[in-house]
This record gives structure tokens, C-alpha cells and sequence, in this order.
């Protein structure tokens, strides 16, 4: 375990931890392109616990200045999340 983000960098995996619970999950892999050049591929996860909550990403929270409560819907292939904008909200 580590907080070092230099260290963390280095590693296939990395788990965060936010308000006491597994909050994201970054996969990185080495990939090699035609040339035999590498580079590292990274991709991020959001957590799923056991009762449906996901924390999503504090930067994506301000960057869309959500917070408080969120809108949802359910599309054929992903659940859309986004701002609340309705004239209620307070």
C-alpha cells in the first residue's frame, strides 16, 4: 500500500480509497504498437458496492458542478447521470 502517486504510477493496479470505502479502481497495462514503441494504457473503474452506491470521481463532480442531488436515467446501455437542474432544486 502506498500513498505515493510516483509509486503508485508504477504498479498494474491501483485501488482509492474515499470516506472509508473502496472508491476507484485504475487498470494500466503496456501496450506496444507496430513501430515496438510502448506506452502504458491506463483506464479507470468506479466501484459498485453491494447496495448500488457508486462514488463517482470528485474531479467529474466539479467539473459539472454537481452536488447535493443528481438526475439519472436508465438509457438501452448505460445509466446517464447528470446535474439537477430542476427549478425545486435547492
Amino acid at each position: 500500500m502506498t500513498h505515493d502517486p510516483l509509486v503508485a504510477g508504477e504498479v498494474r493496479r491501483t485501488v482509492a480509497i474515499r470516506d472509508g470505502r473502496t472508491s476507484s479502481e485504475v487498470l494500466r497495462r503496456t501496450v506496444t504498437d507496430e513501430h515496438g514503441a510502448e506506452s502504458v494504457s491506463e483506464r479507470e473503474y468506479v466501484m459498485l458496492d453491494r447496495t448500488g452506491r457508486v462514488q463517482l470521481p470528485q474531479k467529474f463532480l466539479e467539473a459539472l458542478g454537481m452536488e447535493h442531488r443528481v438526475a439519472v436515467d436508465l438509457a438501452a446501455d448505460r445509466i446517464e447521470v447528470r446535474r439537477d437542474d430542476h427549478p425545486d432544486h435547492a
